[in-house]
């Protein structure tokens, strides 16, 4: 709970993030973490984000997902006989 100037209290959501196998789609590993919005959250995932799928929940709800970034395939080597040298 965060006490605020005012005297008021405000309570943070508790979120939890979710890094998936990008070949199985099981769970990998999750973190939990606390954040003042679920705009907040989502921008405070995205920057945990290193290219593999991810699934950002609080409670039962389920925010946001960040699908896995292409793997960049491996550029066309051609060898030295192939291109008739």
């Amino acid at each position: 709970m965060l006490r605020l100037a005012t005297g008021v209290a405000r309570v943070m959501a508790g979120y939890r993030l979710y890094f998936m196998d990008r070949f199985s789609g099981h769970i990998d590993h999750r973190r939990e973490f606390l954040a003042d919005s679920d705009a907040a959250a989502i921008a405070i995932a995205d920057g945990w984000h290193a290219g593999g799928p991810m699934e950002l929940w609080c409670g039962d709800h389920k925010l946001h997902r960040w699908e896995a970034v292409p793997l960049v395939p491996l550029p066309d080597v051609i060898s030295a006989d192939e291109s008739g040298r």
